[in-house]
């Protein structure tokens, strides 16, 4: 009979440390196991399309318009060459249709598996 407790069970020496350090090893690990399965899926979605969506980038040539890019770059995947013109703007951070020769530019560009 333990003395100290009135004849109770013993306490539990609990060990936070251990405790968090389980915890932390949960959580990444389930991280890890989220983000493959997500890589899977999305390997596996753009293999049944069977299209890919990348981007390169390109230098700017004298008397290059982003309609002229527009029209050298564009895939029959987007509705239209102005649907074209506006990602490669946001892409790249432009508020106008002003480039300038010499300059770089991000294009996105479909392809297929």
């Amino acid at each position: 009979m333990n003395k100290g407790n009135g004849g109770s069970r013993p306490e539990l020496a609990v060990n936070w440390k251990t405790i968090r350090i389980c915890l932390f090893l949960f959580i990444l690990s389930a991280g890890f196991i989220l983000a493959w399965r997500y890589a899977v899926y999305v390997r596996n979605t753009a293999a049944e399309e069977g299209n890919c969506k990348s981007y390169t980038s390109i230098e700017i040539r004298p008397g290059d318009s982003l309609w002229s890019i527009a029209a050298e770059y564009m895939t029959e995947d987007y509705d239209s060459v102005q649907d074209y013109v506006q990602e490669i703007k946001i892409w790249n951070g432009l508020e106008t249709d002003e480039i300038h020769a010499g300059r770089f530019l991000i294009v996105p560009y479909h392809f297929s598996q």
